[in-house]
């Protein structure tokens, strides 16, 4: 008996449960619909950084939502798994009679009191602030990925600004991953919030040794900001072309290799000889150790 009435609840869990899993099947929908798009109307040479944003939007995200949704369901049922059990060793404790009770006068439909009504609308309340600021972290983390999906023009933009070369002052210019940004000398928090820092210890460009920039992934939230200049360091990919106009000069690197590194690598700030360009980043913006430890790095070397 006891056995039919576990395999039964455990049913209506799994029926009620598998709602769930379509909420991040649209969602993956969506954004591969996204990214085909931009797959099918972009040159070839944009496929590779594509790729790459496919992965952080959408699969990424869709996998980690469905991993959640598994785990929650798989916990149900051990807690249901688990009463049952104890239900059946211990069945002379007054828990079961008060759990009874409860169920009993649940399905009478008793009218709630004025405080299990207050406690029901606080709960749906706070559930439904928790939804939305979700959602407008998940947006906010993915709008500049979707601007580069869905903007060919910006990306024409910057590519035309690099060709006429009519940029002042220093700067750096990634068409392929929407960056156009002051270069300024030294690395301070003020100077990340306006632009992105050139480690002064290292090389100037053109000088044959290793030079070395340094800007913010995302950095602070809110609508009001813009996000941080090095947000989709990500999507770079070998071969890809990075502008640098410094000193009144125009200098051009291909993307050599992309890793990751431990912020305290004394490789990290890497100034020994060697002519390249070196970029750095907090690591990818769905990682969970973004803002601490970890750091994506970009080395180019020069055309």
């Amino acid at each position: 008996m006891e056995a039919a009435k576990f395999s039964v609840k455990i049913r209506e869990i799994l029926k009620k449960s598998l709602k769930w899993y379509s909420y991040p099947l649209i969602y993956f929908l969506v954004t591969s619909f996204v990214c085909a798009y931009a797959w099918y109307t972009r040159p070839i040479q944009y496929r590779a950084g594509i790729k790459i944003v496919f992965k952080t939007i959408s699969v990424i995200p869709t996998l980690i939502w469905i991993g959640a949704t598994t785990v929650w369901i798989a916990v149900a049922i051990l807690i249901i798994g688990f009463a049952y059990w104890m239900r059946k060793r211990y069945p002379e404790l007054t828990i079961w009679k008060k759990v009874e009770s409860r169920v009993a006068s649940s399905d009478k439909k008793v009218h709630a009191s004025l405080w299990r009504k207050t406690l029901n609308v606080s709960i749906s309340a706070l559930g439904i602030v928790l939804v939305a600021a979700g959602l407008s972290l998940a947006i906010w983390i993915s709008r500049p990925y979707i601007t580069l999906l869905l903007s060919t023009s910006k990306i024409e933009a910057l590519e035309n600004k690099v060709i006429l070369g009519q940029v002042q002052g220093n700067r750096i210019i990634i068409p392929t991953a929407l960056v156009d940004v002051p270069i300024l000398e030294g690395v301070s928090m003020g100077q990340l919030s306006r632009g992105v820092c050139h480690i002064s210890q290292s090389s100037a460009p053109g000088e044959g040794g290793n030079c070395i920039i340094e800007g913010h992934n995302l950095a602070e939230f809110g609508w009001w900001r813009p996000q941080s200049f090095f947000s989709m360091l990500e999507i770079l990919d070998k071969g890809t072309p990075i502008y640098i106009f410094y000193g009144g000069m125009k200098y051009v690197y291909l993307v050599k290799d992309k890793a990751y590194k431990n912020v305290n690598d004394p490789k990290l700030y890497d100034i020994t000889p060697g002519e390249r360009l070196t970029l750095i980043t907090c690591v990818s913006t769905w990682s969970p150790t973004i803002y601490t430890n970890r750091r994506t790095v970009i080395v180019a070397n020069p055309v």
